[in-house]
């Protein structure tokens, strides 16, 4: 019988040979990168930054998806310091599984996450959502669910900034910097500013993973 790193090596080059990966040194690492939680956002600037700071405190990986008004369909997988992995839509559901989270944090509802992604997630893997129309109690919320310290102080601080000097920290060799903010339903479109790209992030304050 295969030990499980030697199955998880052959199931990593069946990937790679489907073309499901460009690379994936992260994920090749096997049962010892399985990730307590994944976090699925969309590619605006509110959650993008949410992710971000998850990323930043907890090293949780996320998967970043396209905006609906962007034209753009590429999906990237954000590993923490690494290189971000283009995945294909269609083996969107596999590749979740074979990182086999724990849990799965969607952050917003389906006017910044496409309810068809949501959908194709194996419900093997329990899904939470947040979803508010108040960001900053999202980030209390998760703060909680993720048992973090500074999730919603540093989504405060730096939120006030986004249309001046927020840039994505994990920015995808080929993805686009984050997009605007959708409309609220049924309401005139109004959407932020969105960041120059030659902008610096403020340092945001670095959590040690505990031990």
């Amino acid at each position: 019988m295969l030990s499980f790193k030697k199955a998880a090596a052959t199931l990593f080059a069946a990937f790679v040979v489907c073309g499901t990966l460009s690379a994936a040194p992260w994920a090749a690492l096997g049962s010892k990168r399985v990730p307590e939680t994944l976090v699925i956002v969309s590619n605006y600037q509110s959650p993008r930054l949410m992710a971000e700071l998850i990323q930043n405190e907890s090293r949780a990986p996320y998967i970043l998806l396209p905006t609906n008004e962007s034209g753009d369909g590429r999906i990237f997988f954000c590993p923490p310091k690494q290189k971000s992995i283009q995945i294909r839509e269609a083996r969107f559901n596999t590749f979740v599984r074979f990182l086999n989270p724990k849990r799965i944090v969607v952050i917003g509802n389906d006017r910044y996450v496409n309810k068809r992604y949501v959908d194709m997630l194996d419900r093997t893997i329990p899904v939470v959502r947040i979803d508010s129309a108040d960001w900053g109690r999202m980030a209390e919320a998760l703060n909680f669910l993720l048992n973090l310290s500074h999730l919603d102080k540093n989504f405060k601080r730096l939120s006030e900034q986004l249309a001046k000097n927020y840039r994505p920290v994990s920015l995808p060799d080929k993805a686009p910097a984050a997009n605007t903010v959708p409309p609220a339903e049924n309401k005139p479109q109004k959407t932020e500013e969105a960041a120059p790209a030659g902008d610096k992030a403020e340092p945001v304050e670095e959590v040690k993973p505990a031990a």
